[in-house]
């Protein structure tokens, strides 16, 4: 996909182009959503790798549905991880050892399989709530699911053959969201797990009050679990969901810039930061106030 940063000149062109690409990120969820009423499914799972943009995907899908008079309800599968004392370790390449939230074996498939059991029979099934700041659970949640309701289940995890095993396959539907394509910018080509590092870098900066240095020292552990459990499965779903909106680098520009400034000094990643840096110095600035609220890229800013 190519974006062309001269082809707007004023605020009202790079508006239309902004419409342009939501729309077309809008025309991908309506056929979901008509895809999974269309096949009468109880449940929908909504996989993708890093900031694919799952959660403002499944609340707008939530939306979608019940305009078309379904009601949905949103899952988690984060609430199904196990403590922190009991979740699984790995040792990184530094020799560290530490939690891996990552491998399905940090999840407690047991509780998942008995709240899946009890949605197939209509049952109020019983979920765990995860709490990550203490790294535990906090309690316990009840969801009660009547008959015709869809049940969302989001995250990383529910491309797992452990996760699609304990659903009732003929009433799920399985939807994968992730940055599908290149995007070209001028002689730049942005990969897309670029495009998803960038976000990821502005996200965590933002939200989770973690360092650049922190989201570059996690990136190589995550694209790996991508490649290694992710990837190999997304053939296998029903629906696919690209995330990419071509302006949206003229967007975050402006942040990740923001971002890598706090880099320290003599950090172990000023290479990849200067590299990321130069891919976007040529890039047109577009004014976040230009974004729609109800945009996948809001999660991506601040």
């Amino acid at each position: 996909m190519v974006y062309n940063p001269q082809s707007y000149n004023t605020e009202a062109e790079a508006s239309e182009y902004i419409a342009e690409c939501e729309r077309g990120f809008d025309f991908q969820l309506l056929s979901a959503v008509d895809e999974i009423i269309s096949r009468g499914a109880r449940t929908v799972t909504l996989s993708g790798p890093s900031c694919s943009g799952k959660t403002t995907t499944a609340k707008r899908m939530t939306a979608l549905l019940s305009s078309r008079g379904v009601r949905s309800q949103m899952v988690s599968i984060d609430d199904f991880y196990r403590d922190r004392a009991d979740a699984a370790v790995k040792v990184t390449k530094s020799g560290e050892i530490k939690p891996d939230y990552e491998t399905i074996a940090s999840i407690d498939v047991g509780a998942f399989k008995r709240f899946a059991d009890a949605l197939s029979r209509g049952e109020d099934a019983v979920m765990p709530v995860f709490d990550f700041k203490s790294g535990s659970r906090a309690g316990e949640r009840t969801l009660s699911a009547g008959e015709g309701d869809v049940v969302i289940l989001e995250g990383i995890q529910t491309v797992y053959p452990e996760i699609v095993g304990a659903l009732d396959e003929n009433v799920n539907v399985s939807v994968h969201i992730s940055v599908g394509q290149q995007l070209k910018v001028g002689g730049v080509t942005f990969e897309p797990h670029e495009v998803r590092l960038m976000r990821r870098l502005v996200r965590d900066y933002a939200y989770r009050s973690a360092s650049p240095e922190t989201t570059f020292y996690l990136w190589d552990e995550v694209r790996e679990n991508e490649i290694v459990n992710i990837e190999p499965r997304v053939g296998a779903c029903d629906v696919r969901i690209d995330s990419l909106l071509p302006y949206e680098v003229g967007v975050i520009r402006q942040y990740l810039r923001a971002v890598l400034s706090r880099m320290r000094v003599g950090s172990a990643y000023d290479a990849e930061a200067a590299r990321l840096l130069s891919m976007v110095r040529d890039v047109r600035e577009i004014a976040q106030s230009l974004v729609p609220e109800s945009s996948v890229l809001r999660e991506f800013m601040h």
